[in-house]
């Protein structure tokens, strides 16, 4: 959905997903090297990257964010959502630092605390979720550094396991 939440972070600016991002992000979603932890999907057409644009702008239940990296590249480095919506709750997804230059730089941790902060700040959430695979070691990291715990294991239909993860902003609060 269209919106006009942002907020810098350390060394991250968290700002609206625009048009002029989704062919970086269509590059980094056909790198298998960024997406082995992820949906197995074809490789994504440039129509296919505009057309999930123009529904996700009319989607009432996620906000896009680009990720930019304001310190060393200045520049768009991956993105994440907050989506699926509740009275006091969200999940933060879709996370893709997909620029190789943005990784070791704790981008991945900022934008995720600055994801929270909008959640919690602006949006007047009480709880921020995601899902983690536990062999996606490095994710699975930063999500800690960014102050999530594991609040439940479950198998999912491959046979593995998957974490949720959560966030409260007493938590954030009391850090």
């Amino acid at each position: 959905m269209e919106h006009n939440y942002s907020l810098t972070y350390k060394n991250v600016y968290l700002r609206p997903l625009q048009a002029q991002d989704i062919e970086s992000l269509r590059i980094w979603r056909n790198n298998p090297q960024n997406t082995k932890y992820l949906s197995k999907i074809p490789p994504i057409t440039r129509e296919m990257q505009e057309a999930w644009y123009k529904r996700y702008l009319s989607n009432k239940n996620e906000l896009c964010f680009a990720i930019v990296e304001n310190e060393i590249l200045n520049r768009v480095v991956g993105s994440l959502s907050l989506h699926d919506f509740s009275l006091e709750s969200c999940f933060l997804g879709h996370v893709l630092i997909g620029d190789e230059n943005a990784h070791g730089k704790k981008v991945g941790v900022n934008a995720s605390v600055a994801a929270t902060q909008i959640a919690f700040n602006e949006l007047k959430l009480r709880t921020v979720k995601l899902y983690v695979f536990p062999e996606n070691i490095s994710a699975y990291k930063v999500y800690q550094q960014a102050g999530f715990t594991i609040a439940d294991v479950h198998e999912v239909s491959n046979g593995g396991k998957e974490y949720t993860m959560i966030k409260d902003k007493e938590d954030q609060e009391n850090a």
